[in-house]
């Protein structure tokens, strides 16, 4: 086969080729007192957004699932018979796909984002069985939100949205099969499986799950806990097929160097809009987001508002306390306490299964974050009864030199 074909894939699974190409660091953002209040705090919220900086798991996890893609395409185009086999007679395969999970805003979808960039561009290849010109290309990707099931994913992949009738089932996977093998994907890429949650959503997106892992190349889903749940409670012939092969995406140790460096991005980005010692940031920010960036981003956008509307135009310290407790950030910190209060008492029960992991977690990777939780709840029950014992004066005193931490209540 072509020279181009077999190496197409190489320097794809190299962790500094993948950190370079993967690693986003926006600019940093101009001067935002002059606009207005929400106006800033939706251009710094935005910067923040862009960033991405891949820690040890994503790098891991691209490198292993561009290596499965590698091996794929080597298969398939180990030479020209077993190419054309496969795309007059496509083999009947089912794969084990793999499933990505994590708390929701933990980053998922941007290390499937950096997988894309990853991967292979599509490249041209001609053959004497076909007429013209091919785009091989190395995924095909989809989202699982608002499809009626299976069928209709294929539709989508084959028909590009046209309707035809004739195409029942059967044959759209068949289609599928064949252009797969010929335009050369070796791998497949759904994501929001947790939109399916209407009715039957259990059921919907078992059916699209199970359809798209017939096609044949190996197959990657992503899902947020809710949704894992509710496949763990399907048939046994189901979760093997569905959750045999999982991937837990947690939160970055909230003492280690992948943690700090972004919130030092973070900081850069702002441009000077966050001026407070990075230690404290480090810590305050993990402990008001259980190290959900998502969540970060919101946390200091409510900040600078809170600044903002002290008549400042710079983020410090208290101004992040303020926003965890303002109204607006209610619900999340609804959620990061539910979340520390599961790292101290290692719950496997309780209502909230989308904070809860589905899957056994290797106790080392938890050390950390429940040292970190137990370290913090200890901190606070000494400041609060430190605090309980002052006299009027003595507290008075203590408010006017740290007016926040004296309301320093968060104990989980």
């Amino acid at each position: 086969m072509n020279k181009a074909i077999l190496a197409r894939f190489d320097g794809c699974c190299d962790i500094d080729q993948i950190r370079e190409r993967v690693t986003v660091r926006p600019d940093p953002v101009q001067s935002l007192g002059s606009l207005d209040i929400m106006m800033g705090a939706e251009v710094l919220a935005d910067a923040l957004k862009q960033i991405y900086l891949p820690n040890g798991f994503s790098l891991g996890f691209i490198k292993e699932m561009v290596g499965r893609a590698s091996l794929y395409s080597r298969t398939l185009f180990e030479s020209q018979t077993t190419y054309l086999s496969r795309v007059y007679n496509p083999p009947d395969v089912e794969v084990a796909p793999i499933c990505l999970t994590g708390l929701a805003g933990i980053g998922k979808s941007q290390t499937i984002a950096a997988l894309r960039k990853v991967l292979p561009s599509p490249i041209s290849f001609t053959c004497d069985h076909f007429d013209g010109t091919l785009q091989l290309v190395s995924y095909w990707y989809a989202s699982a939100r608002g499809k009626a099931g299976g069928r209709q994913l294929l539709a989508d992949f084959v028909l590009n949205g046209q309707q035809k009738p004739s195409y029942n089932s059967a044959k759209l996977l068949i289609e599928c099969r064949r252009r797969v093998n010929r335009d050369g994907v070796s791998m497949l890429l759904l994501e929001e499986t947790q939109h399916i949650n209407t009715g039957q959503g259990a059921s919907k997106v078992t059916d699209i799950l199970l359809t798209m892992a017939a096609i044949g190349p190996p197959m990657i889903y992503v899902s947020n806990y809710s949704l894992v749940h509710k496949l763990l409670g399907r048939n046994s012939e189901d979760k093997q097929r569905l959750l045999s092969e999982p991937r837990v995406m947690l939160p970055d140790a909230p003492d280690g160097l992948e943690w700090r460096a972004y919130i030092a991005e973070c900081v850069r980005v702002s441009a000077g809009h966050i001026q407070a010692p990075l230690d404290d940031l480090v810590d305050e920010i993990y402990r008001s987001t259980f190290g959900i960036k998502r969540l970060a981003v919101q946390l200091i956008k409510l900040a600078y508002i809170e600044a903002r509307l002290s008549g400042r135009v710079c983020i410090d310290i208290t101004d992040i306390t303020r926003a965890y407790r303002s109204p607006v950030y209610a619900s999340n910190q609804k959620d990061v306490e539910e979340l520390h209060m599961q790292a101290l008492q290692n719950r496997t029960t309780g209502s909230r299964i989308d904070l809860r992991c589905p899957f056994e977690v290797p106790s080392a990777l938890r050390s950390n974050i429940v040292k970190f939780a137990r370290a913090d709840r200890d901190n606070r029950v000494i400041k609060k009864v430190f605090h309980s014992s002052l006299n009027e004066n003595e507290r008075s005193a203590i408010e006017h030199i740290e007016p926040e931490a004296s309301k320093a209540t968060r104990l989980t």
